[in-house]
């Protein structure tokens, strides 16, 4: 490894920084905007778990670890937890124990901090991606090497909306629906606080927030499908944009004492063309696997990236 050193991240790396990524990480690569929002500017964000490897003031490596500084929702400082969200070594470089050598300090800075379970890449809520993208072969083997135990897979997936109509299966079952007083609507402020309620009381304050951060931007009404009743009770919901990508999808879900009666293919399949109303071709998100995923498919939705995820105890 010759002179290669450790230090610490600082901002006259961060061109060097995004170079490394971007030949390393060549499934993932980033841009200086992108790299800024959703690292530099993390409330969590600790320069000090953010390692480099650097010969000469050559970066020929990173290794990105997060510890909770700040409550995340219901999770709270999760205390006893940590993350190494990514990592990379130059390809030139790899091989000559640059890795180790990152992920030896970076593991040991975060259990000195009191980690007890280490998460790869999963880190909410600005997570690039689920676990390792099985394409990283190398990846797998060094951390599975170092006792990372594998706890499933997950998937991304994408559907073309160029050729999207609603067929009439699902034509006539949102008839049958609003027969029944159950209707699809958009969003509007008389259902504010009744959603937020809904979301946190069903799903968990993630998808609150997802909601939350919508309304906030006055992006709610046009990126907000709702399920209600006569009544005008909130059954089911679903949205887009979380990432302010007009292309992503999620989250959804219907009320669980209702999933037996299709809602939640109707309200997916209103949603696309709501989407392909409004000029957007492609839907995609990032996250799902099992029986979600056997949904998805249904509606035509495919695959595009595989990952393995992995934990290890410190």
């Amino acid at each position: 490894m010759g002179n290669v050193k450790l230090e610490s991240f600082h901002q006259d790396k961060f061109q060097q920084v995004l170079t490394c990524w971007n030949e390393s990480l060549i499934y993932d690569v980033i841009d200086e905007e992108r790299f800024k929002q959703l690292i530099l500017l993390d409330e969590n964000f600790d320069s000090n778990l953010f390692l480099l490897a650097t010969n000469e003031e050559k970066v020929l490596g990173f290794c990105y670890g997060v510890r909770r500084k700040i409550p995340y929702l219901e999770r709270g400082l999760e205390e006893n937890r940590g993350w190494i969200v990514i990592m990379g070594v130059l390809p030139e470089y790899q091989h000559q124990g640059i890795g180790t050598l990152l992920c030896d300090e970076v593991e040991k800075r975060l259990k000195d901090l009191g980690t007890k379970e280490i998460t790869l890449c999963a880190y909410s809520p600005n997570y690039f991606f689920p676990g390792i993208d099985k394409r990283y072969q190398n990846a797998i083997a060094f951390f599975e090497k170092r006792n990372y135990v594998f706890r499933n897979e997950s998937v991304s997936m994408q559907r073309s909306l160029w050729d999207y109509h609603m067929s009439n299966q699902y034509k006539e079952k949102l008839i049958s629906l609003e027969k029944e007083g159950i209707h699809i609507i958009r969003y509007h402020d008389e259902y504010m606080l009744p959603l937020l309620d809904y979301l946190l009381e069903n799903f968990g304050a993630g998808w609150k927030r997802n909601a939350l951060i919508a309304m906030q931007k006055n992006e709610a009404v046009d990126t907000i499908l709702l399920v209600v009743n006569e009544q005008n009770q909130i059954l089911g919901f679903c949205m887009r944009k979380i990432d302010g990508n007009d292309a992503r999808f999620g989250p959804f879900g219907v009320s669980e004492q209702l999933r037996s009666k299709g809602i939640g293919g109707v309200l997916f399949e209103y949603m696309m063309q709501e989407m392909k109303q409004k000029g957007i071709c492609y839907l995609y998100f990032l996250w799902t696997d099992g029986a979600a995923q056997r949904f998805y498919e249904r509606h035509d939705v495919k695959v595009y990236r595989t990952y393995q995820l992995y934990r290890k105890e410190v």
